[in-house]
């Protein structure tokens, strides 16, 4: 009886599949387990995460979070806030920043018919502002040189 030639080549490679699918790992090799997670975070992210929940909280002890919230976020002061928020013209809204860290943060709003300029203490300082939009505008909050932190804001209807 003769068999087909392409029978005996996979004849001959099967021991080489079952040896290498057979092989064994050693679990205690590092080099083939996978990364522990991380179980400690470096003392800026924890800084970061401590003063986000500072400015958070004085946010929310001045202002009302419910249903007249249009919108808010938080920022590191070092990238800053930069919106152009959808609001209704001629309506009024109030503008509410908070700031944690050192230095200054200033919100700038322009056009400058929008309001006024305003300085923010980063030193969980809470700064009102009314606004009453004619036509589109953009908010900014911006820190002078030197100031570190995180910077919240939210606008509420009025």
């Amino acid at each position: 009886m003769r068999l087909p030639s392409g029978w005996i080549i996979g004849c001959a490679l099967a021991p080489a599949l079952f040896i290498t699918g057979c092989t064994s790992h050693n679990d205690a090799d590092a080099s083939h387990s996978p990364s522990a997670p991380a179980t400690h975070q470096s003392a800026e992210a924890q800084a970061e995460k401590r003063l986000t929940a500072a400015v958070q909280s004085a946010l929310d002890a001045t202002t009302d979070k419910g249903s007249s919230m249009v919108e808010s976020g938080v920022e590191r002061v070092s990238d800053g806030v930069h919106t152009q928020p959808g609001l209704t013209q001629g309506k009024t809204y109030k503008l509410t920043v908070a700031c944690a860290g050192k230095g200054t943060a200033e919100i700038v709003l322009t056009p400058s018919s929008a309001g006024e300029e305003k300085s923010v203490p980063c030193d969980q300082s809470v700064v009102f502002e009314r606004i009453k939009p004619k036509a589109s505008f953009r908010l900014d909050v911006v820190g002078k040189p030197g100031a570190s932190g995180m910077v919240a804001w939210r606008i509420n209807k009025v």
